[in-house]
């Protein structure tokens, strides 16, 4: 029952839309209709404003990446004193970090984010959710990760440095000793990542693009169209009759 629960609860907080709702509060838009379409920090710093990548970073890390990793590794030991004598209960897993369930709960944190039950299965590419889950999961690697992804901002190389990054982290893993169920946790990290990058803006394709050309972009650009410019700046077009 609590391995069911933690399941239920890693899918569920990482379907929470952080940044649907900041896109919402702030400026009032739907940041599907933006941009990539990205339900994530991206679309966030193009569409909503850079300042709110802290809120939103903070909670994609934590709460949504992190929180499986943490509630399945603490034991907590409830007593109560009672009229008749003291009650114990066990809260939550105990689960080591090697265990399969755990590593399970924080991909499906990760499937939440991408295909959040809350928006209709639409949501963004999980890098920040995946780099909570590294937080619990595999705290050096987290490292590796960020020191090969992040120069990809700097030269606006980012989703193809991303997606290396990734590609590397099983690597890591074997080469610091780590175990097998944390190796396998990386390549299912890679797996549902590159996944979403593939099936994200789902069809018609851009016109004028082959649906190859067009897969290709989205898993080493993230877009489907060679113009990051054109691709990132996209809006909602408003007619009379869509005012109402």
């Amino acid at each position: 029952m609590e391995l069911a629960l933690l399941f239920v609860y890693s899918y569920l907080v990482g379907s929470i839309p952080t940044a649907y709702i900041i896109g919402r509060l702030v400026r009032g838009i739907d940041i599907r209709k933006y941009g990539s379409g990205n339900v994530g920090g991206s679309n966030v710093y193009e569409h909503v404003g850079k300042r709110w990548l802290i809120p939103l970073g903070f909670f994609e890390i934590f709460i949504k990446g992190a929180s499986p990793v943490w509630v399945g590794i603490v034991l907590l030991d409830v007593q109560v004193e009672g009229p008749t004598g003291v009650w114990t209960a066990n809260f939550l897993m105990g689960f080591d970090r090697s265990t399969p369930a755990l590593a399970i709960a924080s991909l499906l944190s990760i499937v939440g984010h991408n295909w959040p039950i809350f928006l209709k299965f639409q949501g963004g590419r999980g890098i920040g959710t995946a780099a909570g889950g590294l937080l619990g999961m595999a705290f050096y690697q987290l490292w590796f990760f960020i020191a090969v992804g992040l120069p990809g901002y700097f030269i606006r190389r980012s989703a193809l440095m991303v997606l290396v990054s990734l590609l590397l982290l099983p690597l890591w893993s074997f080469l610091l000793g780590q175990s097998a169920v944390v190796i396998w946790y990386c390549f299912g990290m890679i797996g549902i990542i590159v996944l979403r990058r593939l099936t994200a803006n789902g069809k018609p394709y851009v016109p004028g693009y082959s649906t190859t050309r067009v897969l290709l972009n989205r898993l080493i650009r993230d877009r489907d169209v060679d113009d990051r410019d054109e691709w990132v700046s996209r809006a909602p077009t408003f007619t009379k009759d869509s005012e109402g």
